[in-house]
């Protein structure tokens, strides 16, 4: 398997677990982008599997869900 092949597949994971925590704490992606300060766009390609996000990003998300950094690599 290709490196960019396993890229989108860790992507759209990634994506999905974050919906799945934003959504376990009854935020709208409107919500956490705000929480966030980032566009609600920004959340929905992230969620999609669409953006290669930094640590950053992942530390910022694990922040106001809440969880640990590790918690959002868990799928």
């Amino acid at each position: 398997m290709s490196i960019d092949r396993d890229l989108i597949k860790i992507q759209k994971a990634f994506g999905e677990r974050v919906r799945e925590l934003r959504v376990k704490k009854g935020l709208s992606q409107f919500d956490l982008a705000s929480h966030c300060n980032y566009e609600k766009s920004t959340i929905s390609r992230i969620e999609n599997g669409r953006t290669n996000i930094t640590l950053k990003t992942a530390l910022n998300l694990s922040s106001k869900l809440e969880v640990k950094l590790k918690d959002l690599f868990e799928f």
